[in-house]
């Protein structure tokens, strides 16, 4: 409290005056628009990328090692240890707090662990998990809070959602580095693994 008085006081911002209702409904239906057409222009210049390069034959690079048929057993020990490790945010598309979620995982681990085992044995994600929360936010202080182009989406799921990818990442990443293709100078999208440590690692050997 003391340091939000003070930052109040000393280093007072801008603050816009409320929208109407009417303006809010027509803004988020702006927002709405924007992002729609933009994942559709993306789809669109991808298909004609596609159309250029259709005469090209890439390389056909056969796999080694062992294939990816099934998933591993989700265990009830397994999914308390991840809620266990998961900080205690919730979303807004949450039915139950994360704090209450963390305080019984003996409870619902059981409950998530079946609901895994399910959706990878009939490989089926629940269409309810795959509704977010879309929030726009703004790139850069100052810029026009009317232009949608100046706004980055940010999705926010519900917290079982994002349990069930993180129990699906640990299974796929472990079969992508299994795998004789997995190139290990890769430093992008890879945790611990250092882009200078590698890079050295690759010049010196």
């Amino acid at each position: 409290m003391m340091w939000r008085t003070t930052k109040e006081v000393l280093h007072h911002s801008r603050r816009d005056p409320p929208l109407a209702d009417e303006e809010c409904r027509l803004l988020a239906g702006k927002f709405s628009d924007y992002f729609h057409n933009k994942l559709l222009n993306t789809r669109h210049a991808i298909d004609m990328a596609l159309q250029h390069l259709s005469q090209i034959v890439f390389p056909v690079r056969r796999n080694y090692g062992p294939t990816c048929c099934t998933f591993g057993k989700v265990k009830d020990k397994e999914v308390r240890k991840l809620i266990n490790s998961m900080t205690a945010k919730s979303s807004p598309l949450d039915i139950l707090p994360t704090k209450l979620l963390k305080s019984c995982s003996a409870v619902f681990s059981h409950v998530i662990a079946r609901l895994a085992n399910l959706s990878f044995e009939e490989g089926l994600f629940p269409t309810s998990f795959k509704t977010a929360q879309v929030l726009p936010l703004l790139k850069k202080p100052g810029l026009d809070i009317t232009e949608p182009s100046n706004y980055q989406p940010i999705s926010n799921l519900n917290t079982v959602s994002k349990i069930l990818e993180r129990l699906y990442s640990a299974r796929v990443k472990s079969q992508l580095l299994s795998s004789a293709n997995f190139c290990p100078l890769q430093s992008a999208y890879r945790v611990g693994p250092s882009a200078i440590l590698l890079r050295w690692h690759y010049y010196v050997y």
